[in-house]
């Protein structure tokens, strides 16, 4: 059984890779087609130098299952951020955007 304080942890993380996702479809939108910008889950998963999985991908998005180091290290590096990037957006998650996530995403989807 998953402790409070990890479920949180992956919560956080999860929304944060979604920020960045977010971020990317974002820039995408406005980008001219010369670059392809790492957009989806598919792009990530192929993206990744390794055998990341779209699954492995999606389980890191969602806020219910463990990742690893590695796993969050591919993933943010395959759509071009760094660890920084990505400690400086986790660090910006609140109680309330843990809130929301809880009860717009996770409680739609099942209970944790």
């Amino acid at each position: 059984m998953i402790k409070e304080s990890e479920k949180i942890i992956i919560i956080k993380t999860a929304i944060t890779l979604r920020k960045m996702l977010s971020n990317n479809k974002s820039s995408s939108a406005k980008s001219d087609g010369s670059v392809d910008i790492v957009n989806s889950y598919d792009k990530i998963a192929a993206n990744s130098n390794s055998e990341l999985t779209k699954a492995t991908v999606n389980g890191a998005f969602s806020g219910k299952k463990r990742s690893t180091m590695a796993t969050i290290v591919l993933i943010v590096e395959s759509m071009g951020y760094t660890m920084i990037d990505f400690g400086q957006q986790y660090c910006k998650i609140t109680d309330e955007h843990i809130s929301e996530f809880k009860k717009n995403i996770l409680d739609k989807k099942s209970s944790f």
